[in-house]
């Protein structure tokens, strides 16, 4: 396909409704006139291969070309999964039932398979004992579908409006994660890395913060924040999708920045074990809890979300992650 050809298909294609709001919120946060926004907007889609979201998350209005160079965009993102991550191992990082059987000494916990009603036994064994568990649908993402149920007979009926799933022991966090949030497990999301050498390296790690609901996710109402990696401590404010800061947890009333995630080295440790069991999946970003008895695997994301790297709060020099990331994977 020719440049021309290539562009004329773009253009076709883009969507104009949330080309539109992308202006009218830029106009609002910068002062700048819509329609130089407008055409500016376009220019990082094509030139760094921005989404609409990228530009608002990295307010890339105020950066400089250099600086827009170092946002990993969605295309960005896109081309790392691309060229590390073998499609034919995805498999094991897609069905959560795969990913529990390969990582089955990180995951520490009960889980089981519920694919009819035939099942009931097996599931009333399963529940025996515990007084909650949680619902994961086999191949959900982003936290969707993701439901905490009484331990109960009862809950079985729910259970098989949602098969094929998986039912699995409820993860009680420690009580320093706790204290974040209850209502959801806070998880730590380390990106690890293989490099050419075989050796896996932690890229980066965030630090994931529930509020109110039964999961953390970014996209369920979260919030996020980065982890320095030496110290395992939180320096800048967590952040939910609207870039709206939160330096304490609005409904804990806990301070975020300054908060020291425990057993980080245990994290770190754990996570770059895992990177080995299926290191033809190099680009790996892992969800893990922390218990009283250490770190555990709650999943494994072969595509890793972006979102996670641009917020213009986490980089107040402008200075963003791609640089960094593409030098330890031998791209510069």
């Amino acid at each position: 396909m020719s440049k021309a050809s290539f562009l004329i298909k773009k253009i076709i294609g883009m969507d104009y409704g949330n080309l539109f709001r992308t202006v009218k919120l830029a106009h609002q946060r910068s002062g700048k006139a819509s329609i130089p926004l407008f055409f500016d907007i376009i220019k990082c889609g094509f030139k760094y291969s921005a989404g609409h979201t990228d530009y608002l998350q990295a307010e890339m209005y105020a950066l400089t070309p250099d600086q827009r160079e170092d946002v990993i965009t969605s295309g960005a993102s896109n081309n790392f999964v691309a060229t590390f991550n073998n499609p034919e191992y995805v498999h094991y990082f897609a069905s959560k039932e795969e990913f529990n059987e390969k990582f089955k000494d990180y995951i520490n916990r009960d889980w089981l398979r519920i694919d009819s009603e035939n099942q009931l036994d097996d599931f009333l064994s399963f529940i025996e004992g515990k007084d909650y568990f949680m619902l994961k649908p086999i191949n959900g993402s982003g936290g969707e579908g993701v439901q905490k149920l009484p331990a109960t007979k009862e809950s079985f009926d729910e259970v098989l409006k949602n098969t094929p799933c998986l039912v699995e022991e409820v993860v009680k966090q420690c009580d320093e994660m706790a204290s974040l949030n209850s209502t959801s497990v806070n998880t730590i999301r380390p990106l690890t890395f293989v490099t050419d050498d075989g050796e896996a390296i932690l890229l980066a790690a965030y630090l994931r913060i529930g509020r109110g609901g039964v999961v953390d996710n970014f996209c369920s109402g979260g919030m996020l924040s980065p982890i320095n990696p030496e110290t395992g401590e939180i320096e800048y404010p967590a952040v939910d999708e609207h870039n709206d800061n939160y330096p304490v947890h609005p409904l804990t009333g806990k301070s975020i920045v300054g908060f020291k995630v425990p057993r980080f080295q245990e994290v770190k440790d754990l996570v770059l074990k895992a990177a080995l069991v299926v290191p033809e999946i190099r680009y790996v970003g892992w969800d893990i809890a922390i218990t009283d008895n250490g770190p555990v695997i709650i999943e494994g994301n072969d595509y890793p979300s972006h979102a996670f790297f641009n917020f213009k709060t986490h980089h107040p020099d402008g200075k963003g992650l791609k640089k960094e990331f593409e030098k330890k994977m031998g791209i510069r």
